[in-house]
């Protein structure tokens, strides 16, 4: 079973082409939701969180998001420091989570930092979703009610999609004139194949 990894920066489409991907029967690890349920559930993130940002990164017993977030976005010391805390709970539950995917002829895992935090390399293939820089700051924009400066801090704290190029196997455009389902099921044959060919 080959793993499939797909990323694009904030705003690119990256769930919404995984539905598709979803659709026609690939299980989908979606790397930034887990992270955030074990920041609620690993007791060792939850004390690091804890000993780092203060008590006020949980309320209620429940992640504050919205703390967490500007203290990132705006700290590139904090977001080095939650992704040395976090990414290897998150490599370690994904590759349980492919344990229980059998019957596949791959897995994907979505994840906004895959290039950053290297975990490409872990990968048989990358698909890099990408999409202008203006299309993306009205979807976050439009998606997340955020002022178009906070937009612009959270693409500046994620590497340039262009500099993940290199890495990627597969590049899907999602942009407003771009049809993602024919690009989507023609990746879905290719890699379908290779995984043939390799059974």
């Amino acid at each position: 079973m080959f793993k499939v990894g797909v990323t694009g920066g904030i705003g690119s489409g990256k769930s919404i082409v995984c539905n598709v991907f979803r659709n026609l029967g690939i299980p989908v690890y979606q790397a930034d939701i887990e992270a955030r349920r074990l920041m609620g559930e690993n007791d060792n993130i939850r004390t690091g969180l804890v000993m780092y940002f203060g008590g006020e990164v949980f309320q209620d017993e429940q992640l504050n998001r919205k703390y967490l977030a500007d203290r990132i976005f705006s700290d590139p010391d904090a977001r080095t420091f939650v992704n040395s805390l976090v990414h290897p709970a998150v490599r370690a539950d994904f590759a349980s989570w492919v344990h229980t995917r059998g019957g596949t002829p791959y897995v994907i895992e979505e994840a906004a930092l895959l290039f950053e935090t290297g975990a490409w390399k872990e990968l048989d293939y990358n698909i890099l979703i990408d999409a202008a820089v203006e299309t993306r700051i009205k979807r976050i924009i439009r998606r997340d009610g955020l002022e178009r400066a906070d937009v612009l801090a959270r693409m500046a704290s994620q590497m340039d999609p262009g500099k993940g190029r290199e890495y990627t196997d597969f590049i899907i455009r999602n942009d407003v004139n771009d049809f993602v389902i024919p690009q989507v099921l023609k990746v879905d044959k290719i890699i379908r194949e290779l995984a043939l060919k390799k059974s």
